[in-house]
C-alpha cells in the first residue's frame, strides 16, 4: 500500500509541475505592491492543485454530493500533511501576505467548537441522505485516519487562502461582514470549473460550496481561520467515503 501511495503521489506531482511552474513565474514577476493580484495567483494555483485530483481519480463526486476519496490512507495523509507544510512555508516566505491571516480570535476552544458544530450542520444532513452507509464499506476504519488528516490539513490550506489571505485583504477595504460575504461567493465561484466542466454536476456543487463558503466566512469573521478550518474540515469529513475497490 505504501509503494502504491508513492507511485500515486509522484504521478500527481509530475502532472502538476508544468502548471505550478507557470504560476510560480507569474507570482514571482508580480510586484509585492499588487497584493490582490498575488492572492489571486495563489488561489488559482490552489484550484489547479485541487481540481486535477479528479481526472487523476484521487477523488470523485456523485450527484448526491457524496465525495469518494482514494481508499489509500497513506496518500490522503501525505496530501494533508503536505498542505500543512505549504502553510508553514508560506508563513516563512511570504510574511507580508501572512500578516493578513487571522488564525484565532477570542477563545480558541470556543471557536473550534463552533466551527465543528457549523460543519456538522452542513455535512451531517448530506451524510444522512447518502445511499451508502460509509461505515459499512470494506476498509472504512483503516481509511478514516488518513481521511481525517486530509480533511483538516488540506482544508486548512484552502481556508488560509480564502479566509486568511482573501478575507483578510478585503477587510482592509470593506466591512468584516461584506468581506466574509465576498470570500464566500468567491469560494463558490472557484468551484465553477469543478462543477461545470470537471464533473458536470452543476448547480448542486455551486449551491453547496456557496453555503459552505458563507458559513466558513462567518466563522472566520467571528473566531479566525482555525475555527473556519474546523467548519470546512468537519463538513467534508462527514460527506466523505472511500472509493470501493480503489486502494
Amino acid at each position: 500500500m505504501i509503494a502504491q501511495a508513492i507511485v500515486i503521489l509522484l504521478d500527481y506531482a509530475l502532472y502538476l509541475i508544468p502548471g505550478l511552474v507557470l504560476f510560480g513565474l507569474w507570482f514571482g514577476l508580480t510586484p509585492k505592491a499588487l497584493t490582490g493580484t498575488r492572492i489571486l495567483i495563489l488561489l488559482m494555483a490552489f484550484v489547479l492543485m485541487r481540481d486535477v485530483m479528479t481526472p487523476l481519480r484521487l477523488w470523485s463526486l456523485k450527484g448526491d454530493l457524496q465525495i469518494s476519496f482514494l481508499a489509500n490512507p497513506f496518500v490522503l495523509a501525505t496530501l494533508g500533511l503536505s498542505s500543512l507544510g505549504l502553510i508553514a512555508l508560506s508563513a516563512r516566505l511570504l510574511p507580508d501576505l501572512w500578516q493578513l491571516v487571522v488564525l484565532s480570535k477570542g477563545r480558541r476552544l470556543t471557536g473550534v467548537a463552533l466551527g465543528v458544530g457549523v460543519g456538522g450542520l452542513i455535512g451531517l444532513p448530506l451524510r444522512l441522505c447518502q445511499a451508502t452507509d460509509a461505515a459499512m464499506l470494506p476498509g472504512y476504519w483503516a481509511w478514516l485516519p488518513g481521511m481525517v488528516v486530509l480533511a483538516y490539513g488540506a482544508n486548512m490550506l484552502e481556508e488560509v487562502l480564502f479566509r486568511g489571505l482573501l478575507q483578510g485583504h478585503l477587510e482592509q477595504h470593506v466591512s468584516p461582514l461584506r468581506a466574509a460575504l465576498i470570500s464566500g461567493v468567491a469560494f463558490a465561484a472557484c468551484h465553477g470549473f469543478l462543477a461545470l466542466s470537471v464533473t458536470s454536476l452543476g448547480w448542486p456543487i455551486l449551491l453547496f460550496t456557496l453555503v459552505e463558503g458563507l458559513a466558513c466566512g462567518w466563522v472566520r469573521m467571528r473566531h479566525g481561520v482555525v475555527a473556519s478550518t474546523a467548519t470546512h474540515g468537519t463538513a467534508i469529513l462527514l460527506m466523505a467515503v472511500p472509493m470501493v475497490g480503489n486502494g
